[in-house]
């Protein structure tokens, strides 16, 4: 006969996908006293914690008492999910409770620190102040400052950057684009545009006094990338068709961290907040350059 923890048993254990002779094995019992719990009866008392905890719930909710215990992510979820609203105050509180979660991935790293704190309150005019993890595994890279305050995460792949980062001829020439300081200025007037906004090259070159056959260029280049700037087209005053050209406010993040990684470059930090150091390997191996011969231009 089933009963509440019967039932509550086989849920969770076909939830998580174990089957009872793994559970069993787990427990160092026999698949035959699983199978018998399932079925109405109950396993002796000291072996009630090692299911709960198997499962990662409490005793109270084997015994349908209590609602099930859930992970850290999805308490993390729960609390964000909470914070957003339609105002824009809320999306604020939302990023800045995600910083402080970022923030507690930073001080984490640090074994003799037990307890979270507050990263520290700087000012616009402080010295530049970034948090730093390095590892094998990956890095992350947190500014602390109020002018301008990011966090990146980066998990290394398993057969490593080299690999996956290739020097290749489309990226040499889209750093050869953005050597130019005039295609740099259209790329972030692009930048300013609102949903369904868009714009002819000439506009651009009247408004920035650049050649518009530089600029027409400058677009059509930019429109390679996936959808990250699109080139459509409209009637003008002389009931001809002319290129006009828009931005993806979803796609367009990417030209905004590479300029955040050159500003990173340009203005190295002053002070480490927090710097923790696991890596003790240089990031791209010097013992097999195959990376750099099978890529050279």
């Amino acid at each position: 006969m089933d009963t509440v923890f019967s039932s509550q048993l086989q849920r969770l254990r076909k939830e998580h996908n174990v089957t009872q002779e793994t559970l069993a094995a787990h427990l160092g019992v026999s698949p035959q006293a699983v199978s018998k719990w399932e079925n109405g009866s109950y396993p002796d008392g000291d072996l009630l914690p090692k299911i709960a905890d198997f499962f990662g719930v409490s005793i109270d909710y084997l015994y349908g008492r209590a609602k099930e215990k859930s992970s850290v992510a999805q308490q993390v979820m729960d609390e964000l999910r909470n914070l957003v609203e339609d105002s824009d105050s809320s999306k604020e509180v939302f990023f800045e409770q995600a910083f402080k979660y970022a923030w507690a991935i930073q001080i984490a790293s640090w074994k003799s620190n037990k307890y979270y704190y507050d990263r520290p309150e700087l000012k616009e005019t402080d010295s530049l102040t970034v948090g730093e993890i390095n590892s094998k595994a990956g890095f992350t890279y947190m500014r602390l400052n109020k002018d301008l305050e990011y966090f990146f995460l980066v998990k290394q792949p398993k057969e490593g950057f080299a690999k996956r980062l290739k020097i290749t001829d489309e990226m040499a020439e889209l750093f050869a684009f953005l050597g130019d300081k005039t295609n740099l200025k259209i790329l972030q007037y692009m930048l300013t545009f609102k949903w369904q906004e868009a714009v002819r090259a000439k506009t651009i070159a009247k408004l920035l006094d650049i050649p518009a056959e530089k600029v027409e260029k400058a677009l059509e280049y930019l429109c390679k990338f996936n959808g990250m700037f699109t080139k459509g087209s409209i009637i003008n005053e002389d009931n001809k068709g002319e290129n006009m050209y828009q931005s993806s406010l979803v796609k367009v993040v990417a030209p905004i961290m590479l300029m955040i990684c050159a500003d990173m470059m340009i203005n190295p930090p002053n002070v480490y907040q927090s710097q923790v150091g696991w890596c003790d390997e240089a990031w791209f191996r010097r013992e097999d350059l195959s990376f750099l011969k099978n890529n050279e231009g």
